[in-house]
């Protein structure tokens, strides 16, 4: 086995001291452009890899960030989740995962287990987060950055994505389309999410002249079956050409609730979701939906905790970041509405 190359190796080869590679190797100001451009270029040649578990006793620190996570089965988490761990990966820093299971005393155990010296920070995917726990949190002075809170007022550093105006863009691109009979499944109450892109939804039909029938708005808990059941009552009751939904697996269910009633979609039917989950651009139709960057979300996440870590400031305690509407096929022209029995009935646009 080759003998590691040592600091003193790349220093000699470079023309430079111990220290200035140690700088280099982790980031710290103080060198030229040249210098430093020598040094990584030495230490790439030459195979140099900076001993981790040494750089962290000598900071104090494990080297090691503690994710929390309501859930290990949902897309969503699961996204965010890959983009924290690739950010992690670049930063030579390991990443130790638990689930809360939306249990708010599993989630506060978790705080204390990881708050014991075992992590430098925590990372966590939209938590129960009670009001002891917050508590809990700010005692242990344990850097943390939230990732889409349940609620907005949470007196930690947190990121979500921009609901509102995701929601209204969503909403706009029906009516543009020429629909006025639009439904709307919202997602679980206890997420100030769901208000937030709701306002979006109201805002989006007030300000087009439409008015907001609220016989043809409905509570989901963002799942698939939800979508399919609430749509096939919604659309069986109610004739509207268009549903938006609150999250992606619920649009998909909608998407299926039409089919069943003998609707096409998007030629009689359209859909509209939020989220962008790899099943949107797979499903039949494609589904047009806000995308919430997730993997982006997770890298943001993680490099605002690794500064905290460092002892930076951030500039914000609330980061946002902005949607996107992603244009597939389950949406086109409204030209009639469905009937109660899913039948076609024409002119009540």
């Amino acid at each position: 086995m080759a003998a590691r190359v040592t600091i003193a190796q790349v220093a000699e080869e470079a023309g430079v001291s111990a220290m200035t590679v140690s700088n280099v190797m982790n980031g710290k100001p103080g060198a030229s452009e040249d210098t430093r451009r020598r040094v990584l270029e030495v230490a790439g040649r030459l195979g140099y890899r900076p001993n981790i578990s040494a750089r962290n006793l000598k900071a104090g620190r494990t080297g090691l960030i503690g994710l929390i996570a309501l859930d290990l089965t949902s897309q969503y988490g699961l996204e965010i989740l890959r983009g924290v761990a690739d950010e992690l990966a670049s930063a030579e820093q390991e990443l130790l995962v638990n689930a809360s299971y939306h249990d708010a005393v599993r989630e506060k155990d978790r705080i204390e287990f990881l708050g014991r010296g075992l992590v430098d920070g925590v990372l966590m995917i939209a938590p129960v987060l009670e009001d002891e726990t917050v508590r809990l949190l700010r005692r242990q002075k344990l850097p943390c950055v939230i990732i889409d809170p349940r609620r907005l007022d949470v007196p930690l550093p947190r990121l979500t994505v921009d609901n509102y105006h995701g929601m209204r863009q969503g909403t706009q691109h029906l009516i543009d389309l020429g629909h006025t009979r639009i439904a709307y499944l919202r997602g679980e109450e206890d997420l100030e999410s769901t208000s937030v892109r709701f306002q979006g939804f109201e805002d989006a039909m007030r300000l087009a002249g439409l008015k907001v029938d609220e016989h043809m708005v409905a509570s989901c808990d963002f799942s698939y079956a939800c979508g399919f059941r609430t749509a096939t009552r919604l659309i069986t009751e109610h004739a509207p050409t268009a549903i938006v939904a609150g999250a992606d697996l619920m649009a998909l269910g909608a998407i299926d609730a039409a089919r069943a009633l003998g609707l096409t979609v998007p030629t009689d039917f359209s859909v509209v979701g939020f989220d962008d989950l790899p099943q949107a651009a797979q499903s039949f139709p494609g589904l047009t939906t806000v995308r919430q960057p997730l993997h982006d979300m997770g890298q943001k996440a993680a490099r605002a905790l690794l500064s905290l870590i460092e002892g930076q400031k951030l500039l914000m305690d609330h980061m946002e970041v902005s949607t996107e509407l992603v244009l597939r096929n389950s949406t086109a022209p409204a030209s009639a509405s469905p009937s109660r029995d899913g039948s076609m009935s024409h002119g009540h646009r």
